[in-house]
């Protein structure tokens, strides 16, 4: 790696540290109050169904922003959880039940073809998270349904997680900055935060996420076999899994 690639990483860690840290002191009030008046609205006797089940959809928001919160907290305080080692197949395959679930698509097909047995050392719900997000901008992408396949193949030292979905793929005004924060296009309401956290977090454990041509988007995981998880500060200077070994 060059002394280039080197200072551009170290910048880009320096820029979403700095956005997790203004995102969380600018949100964690406000969310607080989301959650404990949704909470509110549950709990009393007078409140009709309705009004229960629209508290219900709020309150499973405003808990999955907390869980989002909570990971930029940790990239914000440059701390990374201890690592266990996880199947892949059955993490990928717990981010897929709990996107389809949250997004409500019942239309859409999820193909996994991810063999059983691939174990990797992870932080396990930050890599979760990655998927989720990565299914959750297919399912997204596709609001009239369609399909999202999931492969995985070993590549040298690696493993590469493949994700491609059958939707409208990803713009031409974006594609070279698919990965820098604040990027985003034809999402109602993004912050364009997600990719950016997604790849940070594949580099937090020694790899890498990148996008490949497709028909749809396709994006590609490539993550250690062999590897613990660094700290933030020391992800920046990590061997770059995946293009290397292709």
């Amino acid at each position: 790696m060059t002394l280039c690639q080197n200072s551009e990483r170290l910048l880009e860690a320096s820029t979403v540290g700095w956005l997790c840290a203004s995102i969380l002191h600018d949100l964690r009030n406000p969310l607080g109050t989301i959650c404990a008046g949704a909470e509110l609205l549950i709990d009393l006797d007078s409140t009709s169904t309705q009004v229960k089940r629209l508290a219900g959809n709020m309150a499973r928001a405003a808990g999955r922003m907390r869980q989002l919160l909570a990971d930029l907290a940790s990239l914000a305080r440059d701390n990374i959880s201890t690592p266990e080692i996880c199947d892949i197949r059955h993490l990928i395959a717990g981010a897929a039940e709990a996107a389809v679930a949250a997004m409500g698509n019942q239309s859409l097909q999820i193909q996994l073809d991810v063999p059983v047995g691939i174990e990797l050392p992870l932080v396990r719900s930050h890599i979760e998270r990655v998927f989720f997000n990565l299914i959750t901008n297919a399912i997204e992408a596709m609001p009239c349904g369609g399909k999202v396949r999931v492969g995985a193949r070993k590549v040298g030292a690696c493993i590469h997680v493949e994700l491609e979905d059958t939707g409208p793929g990803i713009p031409d005004c974006i594609r070279d900055r698919l990965f820098e924060p604040l990027i985003t296009s034809g999402k109602q309401n993004g912050l364009g935060l997600g990719l950016a956290l997604a790849r940070q977090t594949v580099r937090n454990h020694g790899g890498d996420i990148w996008s490949e041509p497709a028909a749809g988007a396709r994006f590609v995981s490539g993550l250690p076999l062999h590897r613990t998880c660094r700290v933030l500060r020391r992800a920046a200077s990590s061997e770059n899994c995946g293009r290397a070994t292709q």
